[in-house]
């Protein structure tokens, strides 16, 4: 299937809102297999920042527009335009199965195509989506003929709105049911929003971090990461997380993972989580992506990877001023630091959920761990619902990326019979 965005863009500049969009919905439709076609002006000068194997039509027609948005008399030239319009669409679109286009029906500025649209679509058998990206309004009753047109929509056409909330008011404004309105979020992406690693795009696409509820990044060193980090309290309470419903991805950035005693080490922490119920994907360590992070990886990896994180169990036996905590708070994660431990008080101060884990200061020992560690993780979670910036945050991460809006919203849309 080949699918068209038409376009009246002569530059993708993420100045320009819409230009992100379409953004995102040539990367989305090439990654699901289709065969991508941007429409622009003849003047597009931005080849570049397209998406690769997405083919360029610089043929869209330019015009001196007038915003005919209050329905004044129609321009001399506004006949020729369309015309004009009409043609080269046509003749560039014979390959076309679906055209994906924003507000050129709605906006008065872009009368003439519109008026092209219309008389292309009952001439072809191409499905048309209009996206309409602003509050449409019934037109007044006596509106006369071309103006109708912005408030008609083409045959072989669905009208598609951002948000359910008002989009009885999109049908009303087109005089549609709102059967016949689809709605498709803007999709905001981290991986396109940020300058990402090519590790942390690796790890993306590769485990369920957009998908969890709470994810954490345990940076550390293999050597250290059992008897000084105590590890494995942390996996039994994302283990516990999990078993209480939640999705769940503990990222650990190891370093110093080269010798083979250390790599035994990993395969025990695995085989551990594993036997507590957790799976691959839920469990990362970044030595095990490539033999070239054994070493570590940079601190960029280790920031942008907190970005996606929400969660920080910090059950260290000794800490003096530790960096991975003061990257978790400037993360906003929720903290679950070591009381046995004074020094995390210090910078965690009444900020923090604390527990005695055992530690420098103190050694605690609980008469039934597993049950100790399942409370802590009943508490994380109670102090995880009450937190509504976090639960924003992760909604948007889960709902709002390419991957689940092609999936719930763009791929019914495309294939539907209209």
């Amino acid at each position: 299937m080949k699918i068209g965005l038409l376009t009246t863009l002569y530059e993708l500049n993420s100045s320009y809102s819409l230009s992100s969009v379409i953004e995102s919905q040539m990367i989305t439709l090439k990654k699901y297999g289709y065969e991508v076609v941007l429409f622009v002006h003849d003047n597009f000068k931005d080849d570049a920042k397209v998406p690769e194997g997405v083919e360029i039509r610089k043929v869209v027609p330019r015009f001196l527009l007038i915003d005919y948005s209050d329905f004044q008399p129609a321009s001399n030239e506004l006949e020729e335009q369309a015309k004009k319009v009409y043609s080269v669409l046509k003749e560039n679109m014979k390959d076309i199965d679906v055209v994906f286009e924003h507000d050129m029906i709605f906006q008065g500025w872009f009368m003439p195509y519109c008026m092209a649209i219309h008389q292309l679509a009952m001439e072809s058998d191409i499905k048309w989506f209009h996206w309409t990206h602003s509050v449409p309004k019934p037109p007044p009753s006596d509106i006369t003929y071309p103006h109708t047109l912005r408030f008609k929509l083409p045959a072989n056409s669905r009208l598609v709105y951002l948000n359910n909330a008002s989009l009885v008011r999109a049908a009303e404004a087109y005089g549609l049911y709102p059967k016949d309105v689809r709605v498709v979020y803007n999709p905001v992406d981290p991986r396109l929003l940020w300058n990402l690693h090519p590790l942390v795009q690796s790890l993306l696409q590769k485990y369920p971090i957009l998908e969890a509820d709470l994810v954490q990044v345990y940076p550390l060193s293999t050597t250290r990461m059992v008897d000084g980090k105590q590890i494995k309290t942390v996996i039994e309470i994302f283990a516990h997380l999990k078993q209480l419903g939640k999705k769940v991805c503990l990222i650990v950035p190891n370093a110093h993972a080269n010798d083979k005693r250390e790599k035994q080490t990993i395969a025990q922490m695995r085989s551990y989580a594993f036997g507590l119920g957790l799976q691959e994907g839920e469990l990362v360590f970044t030595s095990l992506e490539d033999p070239v992070f054994e070493h570590g990886v940079s601190r960029d990896v280790v920031s942008q990877l907190f970005q996606f994180s929400n969660i920080f169990i910090f059950p260290s036996v000794s800490e003096n001023c530790p960096l991975i905590l003061l990257e978790a708070m400037l993360a906003k994660c929720i903290l679950v630091l070591n009381d046995d431990v004074h020094s995390m008080r210090e910078f965690g101060k009444e900020n923090a959920l604390y527990f005695k884990f055992s530690g420098i200061d103190g050694t605690t020992t609980h008469t039934n761990p597993s049950l100790f560690n399942k409370d802590v993780a009943k508490i994380i979670i109670a102090e995880y619902e009450s937190n509504r910036a976090l639960k924003a945050n992760t909604t948007l991460r889960q709902q709002f990326n390419l991957d689940e809006v092609y999936k719930k919203q763009i791929l019914p849309l495309i294939h539907e019979q209209i």
